[in-house]
This record gives structure tokens, C-alpha cells and sequence, in this order.
């Protein structure tokens, strides 16, 4: 289990790759039970690829994924709730895509820090391809590393309230999933 204990109690890790990184680190800050949520890439072993050459030629060799590091108290939100949160989020069914964003960085994905977590993800991945009534296309990986984002990426949505990305996609998510825009 990856629960440690902390001034306020248990805590548990969970890395998760929504897509953008922007929007479910806004969900995740409004989130009851959420004690950080830190936005970076995550992916295998070996060094994170470079942002500008991702970009420019595609290139993503050891399978980085944009992702948010989550610390949260199960005491107060579940793991499945977490989960569940993260489903609710984005796209599960389109490969390599958040929005307007396309390539493999924005592919849902769950890194999962031990067995117990990866039983449970399979369980929640096997309620939501139920739900939906099709597959849904979210990786189930062993977590490698995370690798924190630039300052000026860390809590996006608070930071620029004022662009058009947050006004136009992260603000109408948060209202959706009933969470706090203020």
C-alpha cells in the first residue's frame, strides 16, 4: 500500500495522466481529501523528453505522459473517487488527445505505485468501460518517475483565470463536475 502517515493522518500517492495536466490539477485542487496535487510529466525509466522537440517532431521515446501527482487522505476521499474524479475529467476513449491537444503526452494513463493500486484501477477501469458501454483506451502502467512541471505550469487555472484556455475548457469542467470556480 502506499499510504504514509503525516501530521493529519494517512496519506496515499497516485500519479495520474488526464491529458492536459492543467485541467485535472484545477479538479484535483478543489477536490475534498486532496492534500497536493502537483503537475509534471510521468512515464518509464530514463530521462523525460524534451518538451520543445516532443512538440516540434514527435518524439516521446520512453512514453512520458503531462500527469498530475496526487497526495491524498483515503480517510476522506477513496482511491475509486479518485479515480472516478479522473474518469469524469476527460476522454477515456480517444487515444493520444485532450481536446485540441493530440499526441502521445496527453494519453490517459494510471500509474500504479504498487499491486494493490493496480487491482484497484482494474476494477474502476472495468466499471467505467461498463458504464460507457465501450473499451476505453487508458494505459495501466508500473510507476517509473514523475518529473514536476515549471513553476509557471503549477496550479494553471488559479494563476491565469484570464486565458482563454481556462475560460473556455477548465472552468466549464469544474462547473460540470460541481466543483468551486471561484
Amino acid at each position: 500500500m502506499t499510504e504514509d502517515m503525516t501530521a493529519t493522518g494517512k496519506v496515499e500517492t497516485l500519479t495520474l495522466g488526464p491529458g492536459c495536466f492543467w485541467s485535472f490539477d484545477a479538479v484535483a485542487r478543489r477536490t475534498p481529501g486532496v492534500a497536493s496535487s502537483v503537475a509534471g510529466v510521468a512515464g518509464d525509466a530514463g530521462p523525460p523528453p524534451d518538451y520543445e522537440a516532443y512538440q516540434r517532431y514527435g518524439l516521446n521515446p520512453q512514453k512520458f505522459v503531462e500527469a498530475v501527482q496526487l497526495t491524498f487522505r483515503p480517510d476522506e476521499i477513496a482511491f475509486e473517487d479518485v479515480l472516478a474524479l479522473f474518469f469524469q475529467s476527460h476522454d477515456p476513449t480517444t487515444p493520444n488527445q485532450s481536446g485540441a491537444d493530440r499526441g502521445s503526452i496527453y494519453h490517459s494513463t494510471i500509474f500504479y505505485a504498487d499491486d494493490d493500486q493496480r487491482v484497484r484501477s482494474e476494477k474502476v477501469m472495468d466499471l467505467v468501460r461498463q458504464r460507457l458501454g465501450r473499451d476505453i483506451v487508458t494505459d495501466l502502467r508500473p510507476f517509473g518517475q514523475f518529473v514536476e512541471a515549471d513553476p509557471d505550469q503549477q496550479d494553471f487555472y488559479n494563476n491565469n483565470r484570464s486565458e482563454p484556455y481556462c475560460r473556455a475548457v477548465i472552468e466549464p469542467k469544474l462547473r460540470n463536475l460541481g466543483l468551486d470556480v471561484d
